[in-house]
This record gives C-alpha cells, sequence and structure tokens, in this order.
C-alpha cells in the first residue's frame, strides 16, 4: 500500500486495543502478533517465545546472547558489551525490527537506533518474537518484525524473595535481587540488579580492555477492582558505562560511555461485558546517551517519547478484533543542533482473526499520520487451512514502512527533510505441525523493500535510492522426550541488494543455532551451538569491501538444585575458545567461565 500526504482525521473518536481478559495467562497467550491474545496455533506468522525458564537455563549475560542465531535473527557487536550493537530480522536493516518493552517503543528518536545493552535480563519474564511485517498492528518500523520484551511480575501467592550472586572471567560480578508480594487483589514486585567486568578489547589491534558496567532498578504493581478492571503500573531504570575504542578524529583508545533509559508505563483495562475488553495505555520512554573522549566529554542527547493507546478487544461469532487509535511524539535535547527537535505520529488500526472448521483467516489494516513525513497506510492478509488436527498450512501478505529518523530529516551533519519512508511487501508461505512432544515448522518469506535511505559519501546528506529483496526459508523444530529437549532453528536467506546485485553487508545466506538440554533429578546439562556463514563487510582499517569468515561456538552449562531454597549453576561460553569476529577488524569474547548460586528466601 502507498503512502500519500493526508492527515489523519479518522484518529478522533476511535478507540484503541485492550488488554486480555483477567483469565486469560500470558504464559498460554502471544499477545504481540496483532495485539490480541492468541494461541500459537492462532498466529499465522512465523514466531519464537522465550520464557523465564529458559532464560535461567541458558543463564545468558545479555540480551544479544539469548537471542543470537534465533530463526531469523542476527546480531553483531563492534567488540566488547556496550559498543555498537545491530540486529537484522530476516535480513533487513538494524532499523527495520520494532523493539517493545511492554509494549512501548524504545528506539532512540534521534536515529532510530536501539541500545540493546540497556535491557538486562534480569528484569525480563519472557520475550516473544514476531517475524514479518506487522505495520498493520503497530505502524512504523515492524518491517522485519517485532520484538515485544515483557518484564517481571509478582506470579506465586505470598511474599518471596530471591537472591543471585554470579561471578566469572575477566573479574565478572553480577548480584541481583528480586522480591514479590502477591496478597488478595494487588501484586508488588521489585528488582534491582548490578552487573560489571573488566571485558576484552573491542578491537583487534587495542592493547586494553574495554569494561562495562551496569545498575538497574525495577517497580511494579498489578491490582484487580473484581471482575470490572486490572490496572498494572511498572517502572524500569537502567543506567551502563563501558568503554570502548577508536572514537574521536583521532581515534583515541580513551573512549567512555555512559547514558540512562527509563521506561514508565500504565495501563488499566476495563471488562465492560463477556468478549469486550477495553484498555487505556500510557507510557513514556527517556534515554539519555553521552560520549567521553580523552577526558572531555562530547554532550549528553536525551531523547523522551510519550505515547497513549486505547484498544477494543472483541471477540463474538464473528471472530476476534482489536479496533484502536494511538498517539506518540518524540522529542530530542542535543549538543548539536537540528533543525526539527520533535515529531508526532496519530494511528488507528483493525485487525481481526476468524477460525472456521478447518479454515482460519486473519487481516489487519492501519493509517498513520506522521508530522514529520505524512500519512502511511499499511495492510495485511494470513490465510491457513488445516490439514489435520496438529498440522497446517498457509499463506500471508503484508506491507510495512519505516519513517525517516529525526537525523536523517534534521540531522547536524547533513540532511534531507524531503526523505520518504522506506516501504516493504512481504509474501509467505508456511508448514507447521505441532503435537505434544514435538514439533516443526517451515516458513518460506520474500520481501521486497523499496527507496531505502542511503548517505553521498562526500556529503553525507541522505537520499531515497536503494531497493533490496530479501528471499529465504526458517526452518524449526522442538523435541521432548523424557529428560531430554532439543530446540533447533536454521535460516537460509538471500539478502540482496538489487541496485548492484550484491549480499548486503554482515547478513550471512545460512545461520543456524541448536540448543540441547537433560535433566535428571536434581542435575541439568545443557549445550548450545551458534553458528553462521561468512559476511560482506567493510574493512575496518582501509574501509574496502571485505568478507568476515563464518564461524560455530558451543556454549555449555549446567545446574544443580542442592535444596527447595539454593541452587548452583554454571557455564563455560565459548567452550573450545573459537577465535571469530562478527564484525571485521573486532574482537569477540574467548572461553568465559562463570558460575553462581541462587538463594530463594
Amino acid at each position: 500500500m502507498q503512502l500519500h500526504k493526508s492527515p489523519l482525521w479518522l484518529a478522533i473518536g476511535v478507540t484503541v486495543a485492550p488488554l486480555t481478559q483477567a483469565d486469560q495467562r500470558l504464559d498460554t497467550l502471544q499477545v504481540t502478533a496483532n495485539r490480541l491474545p492468541q494461541t500459537r496455533a492462532d498466529v499465522l506468522a512465523s514466531t519464537t517465545i522465550i520464557d523465564r525458564d529458559e532464560i535461567e537455563r541458558l543463564q545468558p549475560n545479555s540480551v544479544t546472547e539469548l537471542l543470537q542465531a534465533r530463526a531469523g535473527v542476527e546480531l553483531t557487536r563492534n567488540g566488547a558489551r556496550g559498543n555498537q550493537t545491530s540486529l537484522f530480522l530476516r535480513g533487513t536493516n538494524s532499523d527495520h525490527a520494532l523493539v517493545l518493552i511492554d509494549g512501548a517503543r524504545i528506539a532512540s528518536a534521534t536515529d532510530g537506533s536501539i541500545n540493546w545493552e540497556f535491557l538486562p535480563v534480569a528484569a525480563i519474564q519472557r520475550i516473544e518474537i514476531v517475524r514479518g511485517p506487522r505495520a498493520a498492528a503497530y505502524g512504523a518500523d515492524a518491517i522485519g518484525g517485532v520484538i515485544n520484551i515483557i518484564t517481571r511480575q509478582a506470579e506465586a501467592d505470598g511474599e518471596h524473595a530471591t537472591l543471585t550472586l554470579r561471578r566469572g572471567s575477566d573479574n565478572s560480578r553480577q548480584e541481583t535481587a528480586w522480591f514479590t508480594a502477591n496478597q488478595a487483589d494487588t501484586q508488588l514486585s521489585a528488582l534491582i540488579d548490578h552487573q560489571s567486568t573488566d571485558g576484552f578489547s573491542a578491537r583487534a589491534n587495542g592493547g586494553d580492555d574495554d569494561g562495562f558496567g551496569q545498575r538497574t532498578g525495577k517497580l511494579a504493581m498489578r491490582h484487580a477492582f473484581g471482575e470490572r478492571a486490572d490496572l498494572n503500573v511498572s517502572l524500569l531504570r537502567t543506567r551502563n558505562d563501558y568503554d570502548y575504542d577508536d572514537c574521536g578524529y583521532t581515534l583515541s583508545q580513551n573512549c567512555r560511555g555512559q547514558g540512562d533509559q527509563q521506561v514508565l508505563s500504565a495501563s488499566l483495562t476495563t471488562h465492560a461485558r463477556p468478549g469486550w475488553d477495553t484498555e487505556l495505555a500510557v507510557a513514556r520512554v527517556s534515554e539519555s546517551r553521552e560520549r567521553i573522549i580523552d577526558g572531555h566529554s562530547s554532550g549528553e542527547t536525551l531523547t523522551r517519547r510519550n505515547e497513549v493507546s486505547l484498544t477494543n478487544r472483541l471477540t463474538g461469532d464473528w471472530g476476534d478484533t482489536a479496533l484502536g487509535a494511538d498517539f506518540r511524539d518524540a522529542s530530542l535535547d542535543s549538543p548539536l543542533t537540528y533543525a526539527e527537535d520533535g515529531r508526532r505520529n496519530w494511528g488507528v488500526f483493525a485487525n481481526w482473526n476468524k477460525r472456521l472448521a478447518r479454515h482460519q483467516l486473519s487481516a489487519g489494516i492501519r493509517h498513520d499520520d506522521d508530522t514529520r513525513f505524512g500519512g502511511a497506510t499499511t495492510g495485511s492478509l494470513a490465510y491457513a487451512y488445516s490439514l489435520t488436527q496438529n498440522q497446517q498450512i498457509g499463506a500471508s501478505y503484508g506491507t510495512a514502512y519505516k519513517a525517516p529518523s529525526l537525523l536523517d530529516l534534521y540531522g547536524p551533519y547533513g540532511a534531507n527533510p524531503n526523505l520518504d519512508a522506506e516501504t516493504s511487501r512481504t509474501r509467505e508461505l508456511f508448514w507447521r505441525l505441532d503435537r505434544d512432544a514435538w514439533g516443526l515448522s517451515a516458513t518460506a518469506f520474500d520481501t521486497r523493500i523499496d527507496d531505502l535511505i542511503d548517505y553521498d559519501p562526500t556529503t553525507f546528506i541522505p537520499y531515497n535510492v536503494g531497493k533490496a529483496r530479501i528471499r529465504g526459508i526458517e526452518l524449526a523444530g522442538d523435541w521432548q522426550y523424557g529428560g531430554f529437549a532439543l530446540h533447533a532453528a536454521l535460516t537460509h536467506q538471500t539478502p540482496e541488494n538489487r541496485e548492484t546485485s550484491e549480499r548486503l553487508k554482515r547478513r550471512a545466506r545460512t545461520f543456524g543455532r541448536l540448543d540441547a538440554d537433560y535433566t535428571s533429578g536434581d542435575w541439568s546439562f545443557g549445550a548450545t551451538l551458534r553458528s553462521a556463514g561468512d559476511r560482506r563487510d567493510t574493512d575496518a582499517a582501509t574501509y574496502a569491501d571485505t568478507t568476515t569468515a563464518g564461524y560455530g561456538v558451543v556454549d555449555l552449562r549446567t545446574d544443580w538444585q542442592l535444596t527447595p531454597r539454593i541452587a548452583l549453576s554454571a557455564k563455560l561460553d565459548n567452550a573450545l575458545d573459537r577465535d571469530y569476529q562478527l564484525v571485521d577488524g573486532y574482537n569477540t569474547q574467548g572461553r568465559y567461565l562463570e558460575g553462581g548460586i541462587i538463594l530463594r528466601l
């Protein structure tokens, strides 16, 4: 669907999407794909769910470790923790994935980037990854898909406390305290987390270690007003300090970055009548970033985003429907000069899902009006047919767009206020089989992106010129038998620049992941294999085209439930001490040993 210049008159008086009913549980439902609570069988999209049990079993230090090599997911990082990180979802650009925390957008209002290290694993309850265009539900940025990070809240009745202590190589340490209280209709929770490490040199030619430190605090409250309404309030704040290399015009090695992110969100869900919920949700996301080179600060950049949404979710003979409207505004305060320092967006949407015998149909449409580039109408349509009770085939089509950032439109280094949005259209075919002990799925996709934003190498002015086509197939499988559990994902893709017929940079044709775990009594043992083929890249020294070699990395882990209240765990990342790079000229973690204890009080 095409973009056009038009005001969004429909934004007035249209309701938006509510939450799930009180008796529906997030551990059995997915809420991200269509802003509707749906079971896996009802979601006509390629999805991955990572729950708290899996997080604790894998013992990751960062969200990037947790997501790396999942179906359709590639990540690169310029060295140690805190350094620039890019996520390529289904081969699309790093700003073509919409990332949410509890439903609130967290991309920087300046350039649209995500600071992945602001997302502490200790505060995460669940991650929902939905691959493919989701603009019909969320608007801008969801070309490759949506990653919704849902933070922890109290669950068990009564009062509980958990203390986690971990120590590892490179003088790494982590201390986490988690408190919950669940009494009658009110649930309270609080989290405090601290991490630090001396790290390793970010650059392959660097001589000093680049450390990382993080402090996190989280408060949350849920209250049920009988069967009439539910109130949720959450505050998450994270502070990071990190070192990096090659900064400034002199390419100094004395580089430090610091910043913080705060996500405040609240929602009120009312249950007007059976089959009809209404949710009013508000959120405020603020972020600061500052770089210090040779002891001199480059100034602090502050960005803020406010969001309001109103959603109605209705269930009846006609199917499940989400009708809604939302509003968001973003602003920045920078030491650099921007011609404009803010933007606003209004959106209205409708998403619908209906199952009839062996047939299932899902559709969505949305219109957005952005004060900086005009209007956008996007849509999606999906159909599935159940071959058997456990086996399904289907197809889908969707459009999406990426709004140009404030940096591209009005930035100080070169700007183009006449930029159009990047637009995409995606076709998919899928097959999946789900049984009690195992499941298999295959999804073939074809995404075409137009008006990609590129930059003039001499003036740094951005312009619309590029075209890309990304074709691929995702394979995923799960199997459980007794104490054994296997989870596998393999992606083969052709991310191609349609102008030059070259592969898009830093994206492998083939990559995958295999997680294997065995539990016996109080013990569990596991291993993860992450592998990727070679990638086109830019030489860090000469800036010429080069190729970064493929890699395969093995991680090992174990844990022991010593008593009902004490658990011990340990992991050995990169157990074979593989020397590899995700970005040319930048190091990755060598063999890394870490252990910890969990005390449940």
